[in-house]
C-alpha cells in the first residue's frame, strides 16, 4: 500500500441556527424517506431510546444494543438486517464516527442531523463513492458539550419528516402530503 493515509475531516459548522437565520431547506425527490430522515424517526421513538438514542447535546446518537437494534428497530424503518449495511448507509451519506475517548466513544454524528431539526435531514446528500475509509482522527473532532452550550438544541423540537407506518409523509412546516410510492 503506497497510498497516503486519508485522516478523518472533523471540520464542523454548526447548523442549529440555519433555519432560523434564514437558510433554505429545498425539499427534492425522496427528502422526506431518505435514509437520514427515516434514522431520525428511530431515533424520535422513545420505544427504541434503550437501543439507540441522541447523545444529551443532540448533536450525535449512540447505538447501545447492536443486536436489538437489528432485530427491532432496523427492520422497520430501514429493512436492514447487517449492522454492516447499517454502517455503510451512515458513512455513505457522510456520518461520522468518534473515536476520542470519553462518553460520546463510538457516537456518530452529521452537521445536518441535529435533535429538534428533522427539516436540517433534507440538505443531507450521499457522498461520492471511492473516497475509501478514512483513518480515525480524535485530535480535531468537535467538542459538541461546548458547542451545546453556545448553541443549545431544544429536547424535542420538530415532529420527524418520516412515519414508518404510513405510506405518506406530511411536511409538518408547509402542509402538503407526499406520497411515498
Amino acid at each position: 500500500d503506497n497510498l497516503p493515509r486519508r485522516f478523518a475531516d472533523h471540520t464542523y459548522r454548526d447548523f442549529s441556527t440555519y433555519i432560523k437565520d434564514g437558510g433554505k431547506v429545498q425539499k427534492h425527490k425522496k427528502s422526506e424517506s431518505n435514509f437520514p430522515a427515516r434514522l431520525y424517526a428511530m431515533l424520535a421513538e422513545e420505544k427504541y431510546s434503550h437501543i439507540i438514542s441522541w447523545m444529551p447535546h443532540g448533536r450525535a446518537f449512540k447505538v447501545h444494543n447492536k443486536k436489538l437494534l437489528l432485530e427491532e428497530a432496523l427492520p422497520k424503518y430501514t429493512g436492514q438486517s447487517k449492522i454492516s449495511s447499517f454502517t455503510r448507509q451512515l458513512s455513505g451519506w457522510g456520518f461520522k464516527r468518534l473515536h476520542q475517548m470519553g462518553i460520546d466513544f463510538g457516537c456518530y454524528y452529521h452537521e445536518c442531523f441535529l435533535r429538534g431539526h428533522p427539516r436540517l435531514t433534507i440538505l443531507m446528500r450521499r457522498i461520492s463513492p471511492g473516497q475509501g475509509k478514512a483513518t480515525p482522527n480524535a485530535y480535531e473532532e468537535p467538542d459538541f458539550y461546548m458547542t451545546a452550550k453556545q448553541f443549545p438544541l431544544h429536547p424535542t423540537g420538530e415532529e420527524p419528516l418520516f412515519s414508518p407506518d404510513h405510506d405518506k409523509f406530511e411536511d409538518k412546516k408547509e402542509g402538503e402530503v407526499v406520497t411515498n410510492k
